[in-house]
């Protein structure tokens, strides 16, 4: 965003955005993923599930979730997992990989709730809107035909 201009810049181009206080646009690269996660007031307070997903399409998209106590040093010690996700554009699937490492406390499964952003089609962010889709997970790989 130019602020002496008023115009937005996304990708090389110049957009001309409304962007009154109560209705900010937020313009996300094709092949991105953005996860989502409850709020929390510190990272103790309860464990961090659900969590919300939004691919965006258009292009392949790759994100590995990261997650520790989140308290202490256990981490240096390979007390953390991660789990990759994945979208392949061709084949228009979603891969939530396998679950790899393990901590105190972690879940041993979880809730991904999933929405699909395609390319030039708005969607507001509304993390009390419905998702497109939600899934158990409980640590092994999921395919998901988008």
């Amino acid at each position: 965003y130019d602020i002496y201009s008023g115009k937005w810049y996304a990708g090389g181009q110049r957009i001309i955005a409304d962007a009154p206080y109560e209705r900010m646009p937020v313009f996300v690269k094709a092949g991105s993923i953005i996860p989502f996660g409850p709020a929390l007031q510190y990272t103790s307070e309860k464990p961090a599930d659900t969590i919300t997903l939004n691919i965006y399409t258009g292009a392949d998209a790759s994100f590995n979730l990261y997650e520790d106590e989140g308290t202490n040093y256990n981490y240096e010690k390979g007390a953390f997992t991660v789990i990759p996700i994945n979208y392949n554009e061709a084949t228009k699937t979603l891969t939530v990989g396998d679950r790899k490492g393990s901590f105190n406390g972690m879940l041993s499964k979880r809730v991904f709730r999933i929405n699909i952003i395609t390319p030039g089609e708005a969607k507001n962010l509304d993390f009390d809107a419905k998702s497109d889709r939600e899934v158990v997970y409980e640590g092994k790989k999921l395919l998901l035909k988008i």
